[in-house]
């Protein structure tokens, strides 16, 4: 089975969110290996030699304990169009070190930048992020996401976004969407619907 990988924002010496990287890994745990871990990641990190100051994207690499802690300085790489893929088989329940399906599908993009991936004719995620999409003064969120993003359930849990069915045809209703994800928030960039082509 491939490791796990979870990825945090760290910003001069604050991490962001860990309560929710918590719990998906502790859910993951106990699905995959029949048993939350013994460990948190709060503890892991404060133990770590991480960078107080700068931006970072830290991957923590696991199973049953930390096999390896990274710190990346993080600089987003800029999005402006998505190709809509289908794939109704695939299957990204958890944050897995392997994301081959993730990149095969990527690979598929053609001159656009990500990919935002249909399954069984409803919108999920990009190949590396949820979606929301803004319709008037509102942001909404598909329930047919693949992995239960962090930045996702944040946002959900205060209200920042509302979480609909949203199916491949119901794209253009909506004036624009951003990619979240643990180190893209709502001040992520907009990007119009009509750039999914």
């Amino acid at each position: 089975m491939s490791r796990l990988i979870e990825t945090v924002y760290l910003k001069d010496g604050e991490f962001r969110n860990l309560k929710y990287h918590q719990l998906r890994m502790e859910s993951s745990s106990k699905e995959l290996f029949g048993a939350p871990n013994n460990w948190t990641l709060e503890n892991k990190l404060q133990f770590s030699k991480y960078p107080e100051s700068g931006l970072f994207k830290v991957r923590v690499i696991y199973d049953t304990e930390v096999k390896q802690i990274e710190f990346v300085p993080y600089m987003p790489k800029p999005v402006q169009s998505l190709k809509r893929i289908s794939s109704d088989a695939i299957s990204y329940a958890h944050k897995f070190e392997n994301r081959q399906t993730l990149n095969e599908l990527y690979q598929q993009r053609g001159n656009c930048d990500d990919v935002v991936i249909i399954k069984n004719g409803f919108v999920t995620d990009t190949s590396y992020a949820n979606l929301i999409f803004r319709k008037g003064a509102e942001w909404f969120t598909p329930t047919t996401f693949l992995l239960p993003g962090t930045m996702r359930a944040f946002l959900l849990d205060s209200h920042q976004v509302k979480s609909t069915e949203i199916r491949v045809e119901d794209i253009v209703k909506y004036d624009s969407c951003k990619l979240i994800n643990a180190m893209l928030g709502m001040d992520a960039p907009e990007i119009p619907v009509s750039s999914i082509i």
